[in-house]
């Protein structure tokens, strides 16, 4: 039977860890599954929402690049098909435009500026004798002066020479006051040496007009309005040669003595084109090494109006070709590339996880780019990167949250196996408990069954006279009490069991002599058949604190406890009763000398319906509820109950009373 019984227990327990498999077991490895895969979907999620972020911005800095050149190209090319000319108020097509050159199909330099003159002026002339003569003497005698430089301008040395001591010749007669045959001199320097530079590259026709008009402007300031007024169109409208500022300082000088002759609109704007034609000169003369570099000729081969790209050393150059002219433009390379290194910094927030900058040529594109794009057809060896914009920070964010969704999903898988584990523990518990409850009721079924079924068969023995002799007689009449008495402790136990079990347990906690009660507990239970034949040594000392209790219930715990003892000491039937003062209490010890408790059972002794699976055990009938009812008993009064037992030498029950009636 018992074999049969673990069998259909063990299909019940496996069962069980089926049904537990198939509700929590395998859920929570789905869930681990799918958690594992949402965090592996995640961080790929997380790193193409990053390079998307990072195409967007290298994109947008891209196309905010690609829109300012392709202004500039449809600005440029809109002039062209209007009739006009890239040279003409060129920094009107791009900010940064420093220079604007015309060419011939050849690649000759046909405006607004002309090459560098490879003409030297004679400068070993400067020492002839007669020219420092004259030098010597304008300082003290300006006629013998005068007269030497008559002698130059009628003589054969070269036109700079004799165009120069023209011109110093009028200054001389200027300060004799001599003002009329100074301008006929001057005059005639405008004719005679019109194309002729001095040392200094100035043209002496344009500063013999300038030296006329400033003669002019005190006695005909109208006519010398006039004067200058012509004299500025004329320099501005011809090409400038490189290298030489000296129609720039002409063009300023005369500005200068027009501005408060002239309109002010047509001065302030003679003046802005003479700043920024100035401008373009000295940028042409620091960019012009670069033309060669250029093959100018090249664009020949794309469609009119078509814009080319090169890069120089200070210039990008946009190069085109209209009406059999050949264009090329300089941008300022390094204030451009300025505003794009700023405008790539700012392609994506301060806060951002990415970063955008402009890779040099040459430079070694960095390991952990999200993405790159050329510059060409503009910067063609230039490229924008976007990068992570600390990769071993963006790493620590990525293992950190890894670590947290696994601790989250582990922290779920460990809370899943706990409960499983709670409620397996749980329902093994109640089940446990349900079995006990019936073996319980099986248990009292037949403890109630065995002393009724006792007293009546001694009963009806008596009543029949089917006891013969009086020792028989007697016999039967001790049978009948002591089954009485054991029927009697049985109802008052599952009583109180029922109402220890709906709580409605009230006792009575009154100060008293805990010996006097232990004392009459030992001597009610002493006179039964039960445990009339075993010896109660009983110690118990008389001066003992006084205690608040409920007597009636000590009294059934100290029956219980000697009732226990009595049905497992039968082989020495021995019971002590020891009572002892302790720190802070009193306690009660009742031992005995029988089969003792095994080490297994001594923690679930007290717990209900619990009966011990040992052999030596179970062959004596109970409840499983005595304990149960003493523990609870001995709780209501603040104290509690203890067992010290070994197997075959015997138990030690000890019933803890506090002095103070306030602990709990």
């Amino acid at each position: 039977m018992r074999a049969i019984e673990d069998a259909m227990h063990l299909q019940g327990v496996l069962r069980f860890v089926s049904l537990i498999v198939i509700t929590i077991v395998g859920p929570s490895l789905v869930l681990v599954y799918f958690a594992v895969q949402a965090i592996s979907t995640q961080e790929l999620a997380a790193a193409e929402a990053l390079e998307r972020l990072a195409d967007d911005a290298v994109g947008t800095f891209w196309h905010r690049a690609d829109q300012e050149f392709s202004l500039f190209e449809q600005t440029t090319l809109h002039r062209l098909e209007a009739g006009g000319s890239p040279t003409e108020d060129a920094r009107a097509l791009h900010p940064l435009l420093r220079t604007a050159l015309r060419f011939d199909l050849e690649a000759n330099m046909t405006g607004p500026f002309l090459p560098p003159s490879s003409h030297t002026y004679p400068t070993e002339y400067l020492f002839h004798p007669l020219l420092i003569e004259a030098r010597t003497a304008s300082n003290h005698h300006s006629s013998r002066a005068i007269s030497i430089h008559n002698e130059i301008v009628r003589s054969n040395l070269p036109a700079e020479v004799r165009g120069k001591a023209a011109l110093d010749r009028a200054h001389l007669l200027i300060r004799e006051s001599q003002h009329q045959e100074a301008l006929e001199g001057l005059q005639a320097i405008t004719v005679e040496f019109k194309d002729v530079t001095d040392p200094w590259g100035f043209q002496l026709s344009d500063l013999a007009t300038l030296k006329i008009s400033e003669i002019l402007l005190q006695t005909q300031p109208s006519q010398a309005r006039l004067l200058l007024r012509h004299l500025i169109e004329s320099v501005m409208d011809e090409p400038w040669t490189i290298g030489q500022a000296g129609q720039s300082s002409i063009v300023g000088q005369a500005l200068s003595w027009l501005s408060p002759l002239e309109n002010r609109g047509w001065v302030r704007k003679t003046r802005s084109d003479l700043t920024s034609r100035t401008d373009m000169l000295y940028w042409s003369s620091l960019l012009y090494g670069e033309l060669s570099e250029l093959q100018l000729t090249q664009v020949l081969s794309a469609s009119p109006g078509e814009i080319r790209w090169q890069q120089g050393p200070h210039g990008l150059w946009a190069s085109t070709h209209w009406n059999q002219e050949i264009f090329a433009l300089a941008l300022d390379l390094n204030a451009l590339l300025d505003n794009l290194k700023a405008d790539a910094e700012a392609a994506v927030p301060s806060g951002s996880a990415i970063e955008t900058y402009l890779v040099t040529p040459g430079s070694t594109l960095p390991s952990h780019m999200l993405a790159q794009r050329s510059l060409a057809p503009w910067l063609t060896e230039w490229s924008i990167v976007a990068v992570v914009r600390d990769p071993s920070l963006a790493e620590a964010n990525q293992n950190r949250n890894r670590a947290q969704r696994i601790s989250i999903i582990f922290l779920a898988i460990t809370m899943m196996a706990f409960g499983a584990i709670l409620v397996t523990r749980l329902i093994g518990r109640e089940l446990e408990h349900a079995r006990m409850k019936t073996n319980f009721a099986a248990n009292v079924s037949h403890e109630l069954r065995s002393p009724i079924t006792q007293i009546r068969l001694k009963a009806e023995s008596l009543l029949y006279g089917l006891a013969d002799t009086p020792q028989e007689i007697e016999d039967h009449y001790t049978a009948i009490i002591r089954e009485s008495e054991r029927l009697s402790r049985l109802v008052e136990n599952v009583l109180d069991y029922s109402a220890i079990d709906r709580d409605s347990v009230q006792l009575s906690l009154q100060p008293g002599s805990l010996e006097a009660t232990v004392r009459r507990a030992i001597d009610g239970v002493r006179g039964s058949i039960e445990v009339r034949n075993m010896e109660i040594e009983v110690s118990i000392p008389s001066d003992l604190p006084t205690i608040h209790h409920d007597a009636d219930a000590i009294t059934q715990c100290i029956v219980n406890l000697i009732s226990n003892a009595a049905k497992y000491s039968l082989n020495d039937p021995w019971i002590g009763v020891l009572g002892r003062l302790v720190e802070g209490g009193v306690e009660i010890a009742v031992s005995d000398r029988g089969i003792g408790i095994p080490a297994s059972d001594l923690r679930h002794i007290f717990e209900p319906f619990y009966r011990s699976h040992d052999p030596l055990t179970r062959r004596q009938k109970g409840t499983g509820i005595g304990l149960t009812i003493t523990k609870h008993i001995m709780e209501s009064h603040g104290g509690g109950v203890s067992v010290q037992s070994r197997p075959g030498i015997g138990s030690t029950f000890c019933l803890r009373f506090p002095i103070d009636p306030n602990t709990e």
